[in-house]
């Protein structure tokens, strides 16, 4: 895909696209036209050309080589990431997925192993070039991610995780059922700030050792955890895919708290009261 700038130069300036024979004159198909910052809503074919409308072509490659020093265009610019996909080799990518997948699930090989493997077969089959997978890499995501864990890491072993949340907890008295709750909301508030494996690493301990001094069951404690671990909603930074959207959705951190927290609530209130029942204390 091209974005190409009509000059005053142009030989089909006055002339509508179809009457300018525009495909076979450039070898390019007008999927779009713009003038004055609006797009034209008419039929592509009907629109007469005039010097300053933006054109979105669908070309050969060798488009912008051979028409950059051209007069009949004042700009021409590629749009990034509009190869087109190819289909060929959907089936082997699919394959390898449910390989990954399988192997995985089956404990054959680890999560990672088995998406490092797979990755390095899509590669090696031909379903993504090497350059394409290095450009697909978002650098600015997995470094707040590993700056997430090693935050999480900081707070396990400086104890300051232990001593705050222990500390929240003990309001909740000896009821297991606000002491659910205080953990939920907990660790609520931990994934939300260090993603949800160090927030499950930080609070299971402790929330072990509180169902011992409760005398009761661990199970609704670790289920409370791990649906609040997992329901991060009100920040970017709690999860990974919450990262992926925020920057190519165009999204605000003020957009995640505006949504979020009401889902996290209604999450909170649902787990807490029916985890207790299929799960007794």
């Amino acid at each position: 895909m091209i974005e190409a700038v009509v000059s005053n130069t142009c030989p089909v300036l006055g002339q509508t696209i179809r009457e300018s024979q525009f495909r076979t004159r450039y070898n390019a198909v007008v999927v779009a036209a713009a003038r004055n910052g609006d797009r034209l809503k008419e039929k592509i074919g009907d629109i007469r050309l005039q010097a300053g409308d933006t054109l979105l072509l669908e070309t050969a490659s060798s488009f912008v080589s051979e028409r950059r020093i051209s007069r009949d265009f004042y700009l021409i610019s590629t749009v990034p990431d509009s190869e087109p996909i190819r289909y060929e080799r959907s089936r082997l990518a699919f394959a390898l997925t449910i390989v990954m997948v399988v192997a995985a699930a089956v404990g054959w090989l680890s999560m990672l192993q088995a998406a490092v493997l797979a990755a390095v077969g899509m590669i090696a089959f031909g379903c993504c070039s090497p350059d394409r997978a290095l450009r697909s890499i978002d650098w600015s995501v997995l470094l707040v991610i590993a700056a997430a864990l090693a935050l999480g890491q900081a707070l396990d072993s400086s104890g300051a995780a232990e001593v705050i949340a222990t500390g929240f907890i003990r309001l909740a008295g000896n009821n297991p059922w606000w002491v659910l709750v205080a953990i939920y909301a907990m660790t609520t508030l931990a994934t939300e700030i260090i993603t949800n494996n160090a927030a499950a690493a930080l609070i299971f301990p402790i929330a072990l050792s509180l169902a011992k001094q409760l005398d009761v069951s661990y199970l609704p404690f670790v289920i409370a955890i791990m649906v609040a671990a997992s329901a991060s909603f009100a920040t970017p930074i709690g999860y990974q895919t919450n990262l992926m959207v925020y920057g190519p959705g165009g999204y605000k951190f003020s957009d995640f708290m505006r949504i979020g927290i009401p889902l996290n609530i209604v999450f909170g209130i649902v787990t807490v009261f029916i985890v207790p029942l299929v799960y007794p204390f």
